[in-house]
């Protein structure tokens, strides 16, 4: 009786101990959250500053002002109004702004070699694109005898070229873009105003998110206080994942977005999967090919976690390879993981810690119903972007394929010398958390709304690619189970 009762007075103090730590994990990540801009200016401790605010004036009013010195990037300022602004964007001569005023286009073209700005409220003449997820738009400015063309694709990549009397005297296309949008106001550009297209956006984004709440809650319904703190008594483990997961991944997106070739929405969509870990589908995969439970629950729990802080951190140091083709507010990304992963995780944790019976009688359905909702996701997300995805061409699939075998074996070998915590950190590094991925692509990118159906289709095509790479590992560990 007395073993018994000093059994119920440790378990009780260890659960307090728990909770204790895990209320003081949150809060350790909600400061980081707040910190974010801070830490994240620290990743580049020599960050190129944003064109000067004379600069910005001029392309979007073209007062007269002294000349200033210019930096190489781009960024919108309260000086120019995004709302307006169709495309904002800079190259090693120039930076140009396509806007509108009521039914009109105008350009501005502004000379930062000269200091001075050739084109000032010059009306545009749009070509519409005959197919708007495929073919470019075009904007064409005259003044006097000189032509300004503007090429933006929906994959991000922008062209300007200029052409007097008739020759071309100027093109490059290598631009740095910081918006790309579509403005229905503009009677003859394409994507006019659509409530109908509107609101299946609406529903797909609210869908989006409830199919990643319903997962990461079923999941979170499987596992006690026991399973998710298990790899946080086992620190070599712990630093071995965590580098796996949060380190290695992101720097093969790095390398990976080098590759030449790659368009924006290519760099962006392979960004966006190497940053966000945690795919609610490794669990389960983990175990079918003989991995540890508890490490593969206390690993998702912990990379789910640490995400919060994690993903807005990686995107803000990531953006200092690739600057000026989105902007993403590192405290509202925060929030976003934390609703769409933590809190259901949490939610069944601590149900099925307190109340284990209900979450048994709940684990089932509610599994089958994320089950559902993933698999109409899925369907939803191959038929509209399969084409896109198909057409990504041969050297973007060998070097996705190649990134997400470097991924493999880099979980395996960093798993330790047992053989199912190696599998288990070989599924977490290279299945990364598309829902997620795609959830933050539709809220996030403000600006970059030409390029968010290539993103999303990058997206797939990893998930897809990753999913094939893994079918010959499954099957040896598989075999080496039985054999064992």
């Amino acid at each position: 009786m007395f073993g018994f009762k000093c059994g119920i007075k440790f378990r009780g103090v260890r659960e307090k101990g728990f909770l204790a730590s895990f209320v003081s994990m949150l809060a350790l990540v909600f400061v980081g959250i707040l910190q974010l801009p801070a830490i994240a200016s620290l990743s580049n401790p020599h960050p190129v500053p944003p064109l000067p605010i004379q600069v910005h004036r001029q392309i979007a009013q073209a007062p007269t002002l002294p000349p200033a010195p210019l930096s190489s990037t781009l960024s919108p300022s309260p000086e120019i109004p995004v709302a307006d602004t169709a495309l904002l964007f800079q190259n090693d001569r120039y930076a140009v702004r396509i806007f509108k005023e009521g039914e009109q286009a105008y350009i501005n073209v502004y000379d930062k070699a000269n200091q001075t700005q050739p084109v000032d409220k010059v009306p545009v003449r749009i070509t519409p694109a005959s197919d708007p997820e495929k073919d470019p738009t075009k904007y064409i400015a005259t003044l006097g005898d000189q032509q300004y063309v503007v090429v933006i694709n929906p994959l991000g990549a922008s062209e300007l070229s200029i052409i007097k009397g008739g020759a071309e005297v100027y093109r490059q296309t290598s631009n740095q873009v910081a918006i790309a949008r579509k403005l229905p106001e503009f009677s003859t550009q394409p994507g006019l105003e659509n409530p109908a297209r509107d609101l299946i956006r609406t529903i797909f984004k609210n869908f989006a998110a409830l199919t990643l709440f319903t997962l990461m809650f079923s999941m979170g319904l499987r596992w006690t206080f026991a399973d998710v703190v298990w790899l946080w008594r086992r620190p070599s483990l712990l630093v071995r994942s965590l580098i796996a997961v949060f380190v290695a991944v992101p720097l093969f997106g790095v390398l990976l977005g080098f590759m030449p070739g790659f368009t924006v929405a290519e760099r962006l969509g392979v960004g966006a999967m190497m940053i966000c870990p945690g795919a609610p589908t490794i669990p389960q995969k983990s175990l079918k090919a003989g991995g540890h439970s508890q490490f593969a629950a206390s690993l998702q729990f912990t990379v789910c976690l640490l995400a919060i802080v994690s993903i807005p951190l990686t995107a803000s140091i990531l953006s200092q390879f690739y600057p000026n083709q989105a902007w993403l507010s590192p405290q509202e990304i925060g929030k976003q993981v934390f609703l769409a992963q933590v809190l259901p995780m949490g939610l069944g944790v601590l149900l099925a810690q307190y109340q284990p019976k209900l979450a048994a009688d709940w684990l089932e359905p509610t599994h089958k119903l994320a089950n559902l909702l993933f698999a109409l996701l899925a369907i939803a997300l191959l038929v509209v972007s399969l084409h896109k995805v198909l057409a990504a061409g041969f050297l973007t699939y060998l070097a996705i394929a190649g990134m997400a075998i470097a991924s493999l074996v880099c979980g395996h070998l960093l798993g330790g010398p047992d053989p199912n915590t190696r599998t288990d950190l070989a599924y977490a590094t290279v299945t990364r958390n598309a829902g997620l991925a795609i959830l933050l692509v539709t809220l996030n990118f403000p600006n970059l709304d030409f390029v968010k159906g290539g993103i999303i289709s990058t997206l797939i095509t990893y998930a897809l690619i990753a999913a094939i790479v893994s079918i010959p590992y499954t099957i040896w560990r598989k075999r080496s189970l039985l054999k064992s």
